[in-house]
């Protein structure tokens, strides 16, 4: 008779859903609720910059100094209200613009009789795919001034006209050039709710002599209620975590948001003072968060979608044909050609400012130092500094987006197999938690707790460890929801009847569900690239000269005022970004597990 200890011992490991649910509990639990926990512990700590503050403290003391000295004290206004009253702006700004532009974009595309449709549902979403700062820095081609240092922008060299400051930098060009890059995600989910919209409710409304704008009003618009109320707060909630964009646009003129007074914070090292409005973010992003699920869950109530075959009978647009077709024509003309355009003609600028033929050069993609251009640095393809930094950055996006992926599936695995229970619960809670953490309060967060020794685990700042670390938990969100939603699709039969057939967990994970979780596991993986390889603001704070990325070298570039080499390098992300998402898409039909 055998032991029972291990007749359970293979019991667990011919079935350790269990026991993989468990692992990835203890590893959530490490990295994402320890660090918040202590983060929000430490924000009622004196920090190292205590004794400045308070005469006699020692480090390490509780207080509740830095709450009072961000929301009440002295210079609250600057480092705590001015800051949340620009984020809330630009958050509800954006989405004044996005959602409608948006709703109207997918109306147009998915409902009407508007030439072009597959020419648009393929343009339409290129800004979300580009960092959200590339139309930023397009704008300041365009509208920089002269007082602002550096030669001024195109407006100015050819008009001789200085703009003013609020067209430059600040509110407006912060809210045009990030409504303008979510306009895509309003676009991509009133699409879909559209598509599922059967038409002949539309059709017997206009049977019985209601008007288009009636029909609109009273039929289609409460049917995509929802959906367009997650794209607003998904919006929102993005807009108030921003940082890149915010900081090219914001900090020449001291315009200060929440995440970039968060990035200030720990830029100088008072830790405690960042906590603080890092929980304040969190708390304002975990809201929309909440109010998101909340509407989600009431899309249930709305019936689109029923047994028979939807017809769709295009709206005749008729007089406005014309004008609809420009105007999809002159959003992709502003916000993905010309930004696109512009940033690529500046890199082949000798002289920043001046735009006539005679001022092409190639140096700044493959010229030889030169004192008299950009302080002597040499062209992108010339600079060890810069390569390097283009590899960092590829290792760090396949780097990651191969581990989201792989652990996308685990987590799924770990959800499906025991749906119902406590453990699936908690993972599928603990995995979307990152999403709630805007990425430069996350990074934040990880630069305090890893930049010291803890236990047997060594401090990890300054390694490439520790961006790869950081970039797998926060894109947790996106890779668990690939992985659950692909082994949703998987009966779980299959793996049963390997498993009568005596194949080990192994063997059936690697030559069953790998394979069918294919599709999951290349959406996890195309994500996550995607956005690791566009990403700043999570780790703006963790990247040395050690382990640069093309996004830091960026941020630093155009600060230092190299503007050529900065928007060659933006223009190297965009391409490898693209070519990774064609090489990928190309290939998965052909990868084999």
């Amino acid at each position: 008779m055998r032991n029972p200890v291990f007749r359970s011992l293979r019991r667990v490991l011919r079935r350790p859903e269990k026991l993989w649910g468990l692992a990835l509990i203890l590893g959530l639990i490490l990295f994402v609720v320890i660090p918040v926990s202590y983060m929000a512990v430490h924000s009622f700590v004196f920090d190292s910059w205590g004794p400045r503050y308070v005469r006699g403290v020692q480090p390490g003391q509780w207080t509740l100094f830095y709450w009072d000295r961000v929301l009440i004290g002295k210079l609250s206004r600057s480092i705590f209200w001015e800051p949340f009253s620009h984020s809330l702006a630009i958050a509800i700004s954006m989405s004044a613009m996005a959602i409608p532009l948006g709703a109207l974009f997918a109306w147009l595309v998915v409902r009407t009789d508007i030439p072009l449709k597959g020419f648009f549902n393929a343009v339409l979403i290129v800004p979300y795919i580009l960092p959200s700062w590339t139309i930023g820095l397009a704008w300041l081609t365009l509208f920089k001034a002269e007082r602002f240092g550096g030669q001024p922008g195109l407006i100015h060299s050819l008009f001789g006209i200085d703009p003013p400051t609020w067209l430059s930098y600040g509110l407006l060009p912060i809210v045009i050039s990030l409504g303008a890059h979510y306009i895509p995600y309003t676009f991509i989910l009133l699409r879909g709710a559209l598509a599922s919209v059967d038409a002949r409710l539309e059709e017997s409304a206009e049977i019985l002599g209601a008007r288009r704008l009636e029909i609109l009003r009273k039929i289609t618009f409460p049917l995509v209620l929802p959906a367009l109320g997650s794209a607003f707060v998904l919006t929102f909630g993005k807009g108030l975590g921003e940082f890149a964009c915010q900081a090219f646009l914001g900090l020449p003129i001291r315009y200060y948001t929440m995440s970039t007074r968060v990035y200030s914070a720990f830029e100088h090292r008072q830790h405690s003072q960042g906590y603080v409005l890092t929980l304040i973010l969190i708390l304002m992003t975990a809201f929309t968060v909440l109010a998101n699920q909340k509407l989600v869950g009431a899309r249930k109530k709305f019936t689109t979608i029923s047994g028979k075959g939807a017809r769709r009978k295009p709206v005749k647009l008729g007089p406005w044909r014309l004008p609809a077709t420009l105007l999809l024509l002159g959003f992709a003309l502003a916000f993905v050609f010309a930004p696109i355009g512009l940033i690529a003609w500046e890199t082949f600028m000798k002289y920043e400012g001046q735009y006539s033929l005679t001022n092409l050069t190639l140096h700044y993609w493959v010229g030889k130092g030169d004192p008299m251009l950009a302080d002597g640095q040499p062209g992108i393809f010339r600079s060890s500094f810069i390569l390097g930094a283009i590899k960092n950055s590829v290792l760090l996006a396949g780097t990651t987006a191969l581990l989201s992926g792989v652990i996308g599936i685990l987590l799924g695995y770990a959800v499906v197999r025991t749906r119902g229970s406590w453990l699936s619960r908690a993972i599928e809670f603990l995995s979307f938690t990152p999403y709630m953490i805007p990425g430069i309060a996350f990074g934040g967060i990880y630069l305090s707790i890893f930049a010291r020794k803890w236990g047997p685990l060594p401090a990890l700042y300054g390694t490439f460890a520790l961006l790869v670390l950081t970039c797998v938990a926060k894109y947790l969100p996106y890779s668990s929801g690939s992985g659950i939603s692909a082994m949703h699709q998987i009966d779980p039969s299959l793996e049963e009847a390997a498993e009568i057939q005596g194949e080990g967990w192994l063997g059936r994970f690697r030559k069953v569900i790998l394979p069918l979780a294919k599709g999951g596991f290349l959406s996890a993986f195309l994500l996550t690239f995607i956005t690791t390889m566009r990403v700043l603001d999570l780790i703006v704070l963790l990247v040395t000269p050690k382990t640069r990325t093309m996004t830091s070298i960026i941020f630093r570039y155009q600060q230092q005022g190299y503007t050529q080499h900065a928007y060659g390098i933006m223009l190297l992300i965009v391409v490898i970004t693209l070519v990774g998402h064609y090489l990928v898409r190309r290939l998965g039909g052909r990868i084999q597990f």
